[in-house]
């Protein structure tokens, strides 16, 4: 082994010659890179070759054998080493080899420091950061900073740091200098603790303005290099306690707005600043939402730079339009409706009627954008804005029409059922849009926006799905079916899958209503379920098959039942195909068949477990790095490598330039793995295949590994799989506890000690999922996670009872966790870094009031399992529950705060009664609400208070008050108030019927009927007329025409209107009226029919 043959083979490396390099890295990897000389003489190449390509190989894989090597070197040694590659560094003149010799003398200090060597190095670095030679200067802050990203703990004294900091932050000579500085603040701002030195942070803050200057300065000339690295520091102090940035965040904010918004600005850097923007958005939201009218201004910005959208712009170029979406959409996730959505939609109507083209696209498209972060507000303001949707839809500029359509998709995707209203001119406008583009055409131009018009109507129809009923999807299907069907077989595989997706829309739209057109369309698809050439080939198959199963769901087990063999065969075989996506469409038509044929569908769990553990165990994330034969080379193998625990594969790259690499960059830069999202998805799967299709013999089977493989994805890094995690484990127990009850023909009860006792098989289990509950519930950051927590808790108590607080301390710890939820003092509702901060500002976003309205549903699920004995606890829960119920600012914490006391009310029972005071007062201030939801809770409030309490001295004598706030809210058709109301009145008259005028009240009741929207309400109102005509009441009985019909429509369709018991008290009550006087039915003899007299 010697130099100049090393020399050479890294020279020779670099020739695009790709058999040649092979045997180049086989070379390098047997002969050099595992002897320990091989460093030695990799430094000596640094220092000494002509070639500026082989001195940067040679350092880049130098720093890569220090860890492998160093400690092998004599020590004597090492010495002469450090100092021939320091003066080699200073003497380097190619700035970015220089950076990676800087990186190889800091990856060897890592390892000097330790070992208590070459402690000087620290004094020679800040020495030459301040030498009168800029060049010097250079050098000696970027080996600063190498060494601080290396170890952020290199420079124990960060004062004298900062210092230092001060002055090349302001280098007169070097931008390189400043850069460099910037750099080495971002690289040790973890190292800044407010609480143990205080000074230094302030020091530290004394240095932002000279970092904003650095900033524009960077900006001005125009290097992207050094732009991007500037941006990169602020972003950094976004991930470490805000009170780094102190003051200047607000400051900084105004900076980044200003960039992002000048038109004259290069487009990077807009869209850097506006990404700068939305991570401020999303990290410091309290601060954000504490700064007056910094909201609106960001919202009123982006769409405005939401204009310069182009229809060719590529979506996965981040252009500032496309950064401003990202930024209306963080600030519609983080922000109060009136902070973003009421001024958004205040310019709405201005943007949607402007007559430039890009307005009306801009305003569509933000609409579309934020009602994923507040779609409760916006569905309330529907009426005002569908007008214009409907409008852009039919607009005569094509570009205008695609964003509409896009901007409906959005609208759709969340709030579907809110916008059936409008079906038919949306269906109008959206079969209008479709037969204009399929119309040939040879200008390229026009095709290529036919296409995407077809695309965006075909996902229109996708996402409208579920607010489409089959009596008025029958009016279009024939043309539809017929129109859509054809475009399965266009040229553009993009518009197969897209017709596929609204395919399977309109067949679930209509349900069984689609048979006629099954056999034709499934035939079409067909084709696609076995095709497996290509990628574009898989990506299709994949849509294919989300069609089919949605199909499926439509028509019923019967009907299909002919292709399930078959697609069971495809699907089973395309989880060996090299597609990600098609894997997980493959587990999403298991679900959709699970659910078709529940039990029946036994006979294939066997590999749909197996097909689902297999994900779950995949191990290696399996990255394709496209390197050049010479960064392979460099790496040492042609194979894989292993960096971060992960094991990414090598693949070639017809990219030869061997200088992408040159600073011996991290080569990984990932999000989140097709891996985890693969597992998020078969997690979820499982869920499904364990509620619909698992008996007691496929549990016993089955469940202990789904567990098993289950709970350690509860700590996976992305909160997808986390959240999948929770929900399963949860379903698990439901299904269990279900399957038990079933087997045992005995329903839980409420309260504790446990009345009913859980089988050994549900403790071990509840062992496992409230201790896995607990660890991540606790100190949750992320929203979604917590949010999925609470639902679960929540479903599995009101469903399985009280068993699982039974579960060690499950139940004193659920407390404790739901306290600092209603409270907001949870760690996902701080800013990040800011966890022991107090954070009290007014309102809150759509997905923070999120969490607390799930954990407000867990404190029902308590009352629910637990009755009477809850009337302890509610005193723990009643302070934080009245103070949302009493808001003044918001709506939607009023109306869920009355909500819970209601729930909470009619579980406890009698056990209410010393709440009765403070809770009637409140309620009586609520039922006069602005707000009608929040007055419609308060009904159902007052109604479960007087039935349950016992204190009738309290609620006595506001009958007649209450009665006087009831009368006018029978005549308001919203927010199911009349429904509500109606159940206040009857639960009144069972308490106390001598305090109620009902010769007054009881006609009045009887025209309201039958309920159209809160079937929930029905048992109180038809307890009380069973009751009254029991009683021989006489008003009630000359109502008895009146009540004939109703009692006829409530036995009829929909069951739900009903439950089991008050279904049979409604037909004992037609039986005793039969038996009075069967003229009464001469006009209603269905309603013996149902009643089951005929």
């Amino acid at each position: 082994m010697d130099k100049q043959t090393l020399a050479a083979l890294l020279k020779e490396s670099q020739i695009p010659d790709t058999q040649r390099v092979k045997a180049i890295t086989a070379e390098l990897q047997k002969n050099y890179y595992v002897h320990p000389e091989c460093l030695l003489l990799l430094i000596e190449v640094f220092a000494t070759h002509d070639d500026l390509g082989v001195r940067q190989l040679a350092a880049v894989q130098a720093a890569r054998l220090v860890t492998k090597h160093w400690g092998k070197i004599p020590k004597a040694q090492k010495v002469q080493v450090r100092q021939v590659l320091l003066e080699a560094t200073l003497k380097e003149q190619n700035p970015k080899c220089r950076h990676t010799a800087s990186r190889l003398i800091a990856v060897i200090a890592c390892f000097d420091f330790e070992e208590g060597e070459w402690d000087d190095l620290r004094d020679i670095a800040m020495n030459l950061a301040t030498n009168a030679d800029v060049n010097q200067r250079e050098v000696g802050t970027y080996i600063i900073f190498s060494l601080i990203e290396a170890n952020p703990t290199a420079f124990e004294d960060l004062r004298k740091l900062l210092e230092i900091f001060n002055h090349t932050l302001r280098d007169p000579q070097s931008a390189d200098v400043r850069i460099n500085t910037m750099m080495s603040i971002g690289a040790c701002l973890l190292m800044f603790d407010p609480e143990e030195d205080p000074q230094a942070v302030n020091a530290l803050q004394t240095l932002v303005p000279s970092m904003v200057d650095v900033l524009k300065h960077v900006v001005e000339s125009g290097d992207d290099e050094k732009i991007a690295q500037a941006f990169d520091v602020f972003q950094q102090f976004l991930a470490c306690e805000s009170s780094l940035l102190g003051k200047y965040l607000k400051d900084l904010v105004k900076l980044m707005i200003d960039l992002g918004g000048n038109p004259q600005a290069e487009d990077e850097v807009r869209a850097q600043a506006l990404a700068f923007l939305a991570q401020t958005v999303r990290y410091r939201r309290m601060k954000i939402q504490g700064m007056r009218d910094v909201g609106e201004e960001l919202t009123i910005k982006s769409m405005v730079i939401l204009t310069e959208i182009d229809d060719d712009e590529d979506e996965d170029d981040m252009s500032p339009a496309r950064s401003a979406l990202m930024l209306l959409d963080q600030l519609a996730s983080d922000l109060p409706p009136r902070q973003v959505i009421v001024p958004l939609l205040n310019a709405f109507p201005k943007f949607a009627t402007n007559s430039e083209a890009g307005y009306r696209k801009a305003g569509i498209l933000a609409l579309g954008t934020v009602v994923e972060g507040a779609p409760d507000f916006i569905a309330n303001q529907i009426k005002s804005i569908m007008p214009h949707v409907i409008t852009l839809l039919n607009d005569q500029d094509v570009g205008v029409r695609h964003a509409a359509l896009v901007g409906l998709s959005r609208l759709a995707d969340d709030i579907a059922s809110e916008l059936s209203p409008y079906n038919e001119p949306i269906m109008t406008a959206l079969v209008k849009n479709l037969q204009a583009s399929m119309a040939a055409s040879n200008d390229a131009t026009q095709a290529k926006k036919n296409v995407e018009i077809i695309r965006s109507v075909c996902g229109a129809l996708d996402s409208m799905s579920d607010g489409l009923d089959a009596e008025f999807m029958k009016q279009y299907a024939g043309e539809l079916v017929a129109n859509i069907g054809a475009l399965i077989g266009h040229e553009d595989y993009k518009v197969k899958v897209a017709a596929s997706g609204a395919i399977g829309a309109i067949a679930e739209a209509l349900g069984e209503e689609f048979k006629p057109y099954f056999d034709n369309i499934m035939h079409a698809l067909g084709a696609y379920l076995t095709i497996k050439e290509t990628e574009d080939d898989l990506a299709l198959r994949s849509g294919v098959c989300d069609s089919v199963g949605r199909i499926a769901t439509a028509v019923g087990a019967q009907t299909f039942q002919p292709y399930v063999l078959p697609l069971m065969k495809s699907s089973e075989e395309a989880l060996h195909l090299d597609s990600t996506r098609l894997r997980e469409s493959s587990f999403i038509l298991w679900s959709c068949l699970s659910k078709v044929y529940e039990k029946d569908f036994s006979p294939f769990l066997p590999g749909v477990f197996k097909g689902l553990f297999h994900s779950l165990e995949l191990e290696e994330e399996e990255i394709n790095l496209e390197l050049s034969e010479a960064e392979r080379a460099i790496a040492g193998t042609d194979e894989e490598i292993i960096t971060g625990g992960k094991r990414l594969k090598v693949k070639a790259n017809d990219d030869e330039d061997i200088m992408d690499d040159e600073e011996g960059e991290d080569w990984e830069d990932i999000g989140i793995s097709p891996e985890a999202f693969e597992k998020e998805v078969a997690i979820e799967i499982m869920g499904d295949i364990i509620t619909h299709s698992c008996s007691g013999a496929e549990i016993k089977e089955y469940l202990e590994k789904a567990v098993e493989m289950i709970s350690p994805l509860l700590e996976h890094p992305y909160e997808g799989c986390r959240k999948a995690a929770i929900a399963t484990l949860w379903r698990a127990y439901a299904r269990v506890w279900q399957l038990m009850e079933e087997e045992t023909g005995s329903n839980w009860e409420p309260g504790l000690p446990l009345k009913t006792q859980p089988t050994v098989t549900l403790v071990k289990l509840g062992e496992i999922v409230t201790s896995a509950t607990l660890k991540v519930w606790l100190e949750e950051m992320d929203r979604a996670v917590v949010t999925e927590v609470n639902r679960n808790v929540a479903a599995t108590l009101k469903a399985c009872g009280p068993a699982i607080l039974a579960q060690g301390d499950f139940m004193k710890e659920t407390i404790s966790i739901l306290s600092t939820i209603i409270t907001r003092s949870h760690p996902c509702q701080q800013d990040l870094g800011d966890e022991d901060e107090e954070q009290e500002v007014e309102g809150s976003s759509e997905y923070d009031w999120l969490v607390i309205d799930t954990a407000l549903d867990v404190v029902i699920g308590l009352a629910v399992a637990l009755g009477p004995a809850f009337s302890e606890l509610w005193k723990i829960f009643e302070k934080p529950i009245l103070k949302f119920a009493s808001s003044e600012a918001e709506n939607l914490e009023r109306s869920t705060g009355v909500g819970v006391i209601a729930e909470c009310a009619a579980n406890m029972g009698a056990t209410v009664t010393p709440y009765t005071g403070k809770l009637m007062h409140l309620l009586l201030k609520r039922l006069s609400d602005t707000d009608n939801e929040t007055k419609s809770n308060a009904a159902y409030a007052t109604g479960q208070l007087i039935l349950h309490s016992t204190d009738s001295n309290t609620y006595l004598p506001q009958y007649e008050t209450i009665l006087h706030k009831l009368a006018p809210m029978l005549q308001i058709p919203e927010a199911r108030i009349k429904d509500n109301a109606s159940g206040c009145l009857c639960r009144m008259i069972l308490a106390h019927p001598d305090r109620v005028p009902l010769a007054q009240v009881l006609p009045a009741l009887v025209d309201l009927l039958p309920l159209k929207e809160d079937y929930e309400e029905n048992t109180p109102v038809y307890q009380c007329i069973y009751k009254l005509y029991e009683q021989g009441e006489p008003t009630i009985n000359s109502l008895t025409s009146k009540v004939i019909p109703v009692l006829e429509s409530v036995l009829s369709p929909p069951e739900d209107q009903l439950s089991d018991e008050t279904r049979e008290l409604v037909r004992k009550l037609v039986h005793q009226l039969y038996s009075a006087n069967q003229a009464l039915f001469a006009a209603n003899p269905n309603a013996l029919k149902l009643a089951g007299i005929v």
